[in-house]
């Protein structure tokens, strides 16, 4: 594959992932049949671990019933790209393999894929236990900007919507999962685990034909695809005290994780 002017911009804070990725279609000869275009943000991950240990005699001593708290949060998000600038054709027999695909984009409709979940929903009643343990995740979606849909001479230019995923599938592409479990209802050895995933959005045609608006040559035959990071995250929360039944320790742990974005800027696709 032969690209140009390709620009990445990555950065890196608090486990968050982030990428933006712009390109145009290089000249090539027109009958020449070129490489695949594949776009793909990085994936997000992080791991904590949330505990308190503590003296229950040696806290008694200072305040009776201690209250202890740690709120500790596991954050990761997929990174985020983009595709921008170029034209794609799709034969009448690519427009019938890649026609969930085209009909995604035409309608637009935005869709949302969130799950979420809490470890009170996973615990035996009556234990006693403390620690306040969520999950929350978001699955990544396709944003539209100014992205032209051309079948024959009828054309419908959308500028601005938001879908699910439109295009070639990967798994949970798009979707979100959040999982919580009691591990331990012990009072002396109390924990809780939470886990989401957050899928990154993918958006791709196959067997099509790009040309880049900067005057590029057409590519033939091509599989586009543009797939936003996904978004994995875990947290372990516990308790430890010596029994002596004075301290209440609360810790407050929480997980959120969110696949990339997909964005399509300036884009035409022509059904022949």
């Amino acid at each position: 594959m032969r690209l140009q002017n390709l620009t990445r911009i990555g950065a890196v804070a608090s486990g968050v992932l982030t990428l933006a990725l712009a390109m145009t279609v290089a000249p090539s000869p027109a009958s020449a049949a070129d490489a695949d275009i594949a776009i793909k943000g990085g994936d997000g991950n992080s791991t904590v671990v949330c505990g308190n240990v503590a003296s229950a005699l040696a806290i008694a001593k200072k305040a009776g019933y201690k209250l202890q708290l740690n709120n500790c949060k596991a954050n990761a998000a997929g990174g985020s790209v983009g595709l921008s600038g170029v034209e794609i054709i799709v034969s009448q027999s690519a427009a019938k393999a890649n026609a969930s695909a085209l009909a995604s984009l035409d309608r637009a409709a935005a869709r949302v894929g969130i799950a979420a979940d809490k470890c009170e929903n996973h615990r035996a009643k009556g234990t006693g236990q403390m620690t306040k343990c969520w999950a929350t995740a978001k699955g990544g979606k396709v944003y539209l900007n100014n992205v032209t849909v051309q079948k024959g001479n009828v054309a419908r230019t959308i500028q601005s919507a938001v879908i699910d995923r439109a295009g070639v599938p990967k798994g949970t592409d798009g979707g979100a999962s959040a999982k919580c479990w009691n591990v331990i209802s012990d009072k002396l050895n109390q924990r809780d685990d939470c886990s989401t995933f957050g899928g990154g959005a993918v958006w791709g045609l196959n067997n099509v034909d790009v040309k880049g608006y900067n005057g590029g040559g057409l590519q033939k035959n091509v599989n586009v695809t543009v797939q936003g990071g996904d978004a994995n995250n875990y947290v372990l929360c516990f308790n430890t005290t010596d029994g002596s039944g004075k301290v209440k320790q609360i810790n407050i742990c929480s997980a959120e994780g969110k696949g990339g974005d997909v964005t399509l800027s300036n884009i035409k696709i022509i059904t022949l």
